[in-house]
């Protein structure tokens, strides 16, 4: 088991020009945390999320199924 956390820092600017609203609506409506990129450089912030992989599988499996019907709705 890892002693540290892993990252990852993706794109999101097919899905939305502000990734701040996009965090936010995520964790409203689909229970699944995310950071905004604005906390992270400058690399286009307002494109980019960053998800940690802090937690069990099982509980990641979720919040990727819950982020899949999130997006699904559209």
């Amino acid at each position: 088991m890892p002693q540290g956390a892993f990252y990852g820092y993706a794109g999101c600017g097919k899905l939305t020009k502000d990734s701040f609203d996009f965090a936010r609506e995520l964790l409203e409506q689909a229970g699944v945390a995310i950071t905004p990129g604005v906390d992270f450089g400058a690399n286009a912030p307002e494109r980019h999320v960053r998800f940690a992989y802090t937690r069990p599988v099982g509980e990641l499996e979720e919040g990727v199924a819950r982020i899949a019907a999130f997006l699904a709705k559209g």
